[in-house]
């Protein structure tokens, strides 16, 4: 009995921490990491700017739909960081009350 006590407050603790995943695809050359508060975010391609990736993630943290993409975008920075991205452009996303947000964007490099 005392194990469903446990169990139970770790699964409320799961619901109320909310939990985040993410992915990448590569589909260009990796580079060095770089670190996620690096990777800038772009509404269109800019002028020259090569593609790295593709990155996704899905996000069911935070109370608000706001929460879980500021959740999404976090982690799309992480896993673009990861292949060395300076950049996304934002793709597909959706957010929906009990689904969380999911994010899709491109990772990629913008020469300086």
């Amino acid at each position: 009995m005392k194990h469903i006590g446990i169990f139970a407050a770790l699964a409320l603790l799961a619901v109320v921490t909310g939990c985040t995943t993410g992915n990448h695809k590569v589909t260009g050359r990796l580079r060095q990491p770089v670190a996620p508060e690096a990777v800038m975010v772009y509404s269109a391609m800019p002028p020259h700017a090569e593609v790295i990736g593709l990155v996704s993630a899905d996000s069911f943290g935070g109370t608000t739909l706001d929460d879980a993409n500021a959740d999404a975008l976090e982690k799309l920075r992480y896993e673009a960081g990861r292949l060395g991205a300076n950049g996304l452009v934002l793709g597909k996303s959706t957010d929906q009350p009990l689904a969380g947000a999911k994010l899709q964007a491109k990772a990629i490099y913008v020469s300086p």
